[in-house]
């Protein structure tokens, strides 16, 4: 650390200007509630407004002058370019903005459990020490290229097993190894490693964000060529994905949407919610719980950020955009230059004519290209009723099956309230053969969708439909959340 950092730190932090605002302790609790407790990335303009309505009139009694203003005006105050607290945007297929916290507001919250630690009571001197020399032990071994210093670790490592694999068989049973204390005490320390983890996510989408308006900004700005552009947007991206932070996380992305590391995270839970020095742990063990889904959905969130600047390039690159661009540059450059020219003797009414004929798109709002629709060639001349055809028609209509919506739903229901875990399509087809084919499965993934529950853009699976002719069929990966979890997301 050294005083001009500082300096300059705590005069343009706003993560301090936080710390410092006036009603902070209410800022703070407000978005703690309504983004980071029930695990939320985003949220809806007009339920942000609602929220922050029936925030401030249920703190007025006991504290009056606190939050005084219209909620709409300090959602606009947090989000200004002076206090950056929450970041505005608009997402496709939505008709209103959406809110999100920014690194600097997801610092706040991590310094503040660091110092309260309130939702976990202590803090985990001993694991921590523990992670660390775990942590260091690995890096030399794991960075080193002498073959015996592996070889020694690894042996190392081996007779530890040997040794606890031997005492077991020996005396038959198993001690824990860790007392009451130090199991909440591990436990605290990876809830809070796991916070800092959801965190981080913030850090490398801004990353994204700001090298996607550079290139928006550079291209209006009429300046630079189409390729100097598109290399300042390659070099930026070859460098975020480089550097330690880009590389770190596109190994994360890789390590979570494993559905093998996926199965073993729901187990590792499952398992922790039968720990009884956990039993207490409660608002641990629903962090614990969201882990998976939170994970998954704030990667897909960040990779979406990428596509945007992905889709950015491509508008770049088309020739007529670039074209339109040049044109409206140059019109501007006229109008400036008709502006300067009268700038001296300017006149006494200026008035504008709008051609209503002309129609005006905003120009990156067109579709790509796609052929048009060709229509198949019918006979309309009448032909013969076959009674017999008809009959079989209506026998195989009748023959159809009717589908049970709310026993669907209710076999979802009982199987993640039994479990306490997230459970996939395959694991519901499993425990319940469909009875209707196919069309059953499109009802699964239809409840999924209304429910809110996880359908994966980027991942499928394979399952087995039996019936009078078997069928293999891929579909989206579905992850049916438990009651608690679908409730909050």
């Amino acid at each position: 650390m050294r005083l001009d950092l500082l300096l300059a730190y705590f005069g343009t932090s706003p993560a301090l200007k936080l710390l410092r605002a006036q009603h902070a302790p209410f800022v703070i609790d407000f978005l703690h509630r309504q983004f980071k407790a029930p695990g939320r990335i985003s949220l809806p303009a007009s339920d942000l407004v609602s929220a922050l309505n029936d925030y401030r009139e249920s703190v007025q009694t006991a504290h009056p002058d606190a939050l005084r203003d219209k909620p709409e005006h300090y959602l606009s105050a947090w989000c200004s370019g002076e206090t950056r607290w929450l970041h505005r945007s608009v997402e496709g297929g939505r008709n209103e903005p959406v809110f999100q916290l920014t690194p600097h507001t997801e610092d706040v919250f991590i310094f503040l459990d660091r110092a309260l630690q309130k939702d976990l009571g202590f803090v985990g001197t001993e694991s921590r020490l523990r992670v660390v020399i775990s942590t260091l032990a690995d890096l030399v071994a794991g960075a080193s290229h002498d073959p015996e210093v592996r070889l020694a670790h690894l042996r190392e490592e081996r007779t530890r097993i040997d040794d606890e694999i031997g005492q077991i068989l020996r005396d038959g049973g198993v001690e824990a190894r860790y007392e009451p204390a130090a199991v909440r005490e591990r436990f605290a320390t990876a809830v809070g490693l796991l916070k800092e983890l959801l965190s981080d996510f913030r850090a490398v989408e801004d990353r994204f964000k700001e090298i996607t308006r550079q290139v928006q900004r550079r291209q209006l700005d009429g300046k630079d060529s189409r390729g100097e552009i598109l290399q300042f947007a390659l070099d930026a991206e070859d460098v975020l994905k480089q550097d330690d932070q880009g590389v770190s996380f596109y190994e994360f992305v890789r390590f979570i949407l494993s559905p093998t590391q996926q199965e073993k995270l729901q187990t590792i839970i499952a398992e922790l919610g039968r720990i009884d020095e956990l039993s207490q742990q409660s608002d641990g063990l629903a962090t614990v719980r969201r882990m998976v889904p939170s994970l998954i959905a704030d990667a897909e969130k960040v990779m979406r950020t990428n596509q945007r600047l992905s889709a950015t390039l491509r508008r770049l690159l088309d020739v007529r955009t670039a074209s339109d661009r040049r044109r409206v540059t140059q019109l501007l450059a006229d109008i400036r230059g008709l502006g300067a020219a009268l700038a001296d003797a300017p006149p006494a009414a200026i008035s504008a004519t709008v051609d209503v004929g002309v129609h005006v798109a905003f120009p990156f709002s067109r579709t790509f290209w796609s052929p048009p629709a060709e229509f198949a060639k019918m006979d309309l001349s009448e032909g013969q009723v076959d009674d017999a055809r008809r009959v079989e028609l209506f026998r195989m209509l009748a023959q159809l099956h009717r589908l049970d919506w709310a026993a669907m739903r209710q076999r979802i229901h009982a199987l993640t309230s039994r479990t306490g875990r997230s459970m996939t399509l395959s694991e519901v087809v499993r425990e319940f053969p469909p009875e209707a084919g196919i069309v059953e499965l499109l009802g699964y993934i239809q409840i999924a969708k209304d429910d809110g529950h996880i359908i994966s853009r980027e991942r499928s699976e394979d399952i087995q439909v039996d019936g009078a002719v078997s069928r293999r069929v891929t579909v989206p990966l579905i992850v049916f959340l438990p009651p608690q979890e679908t409730a909050n997301a």
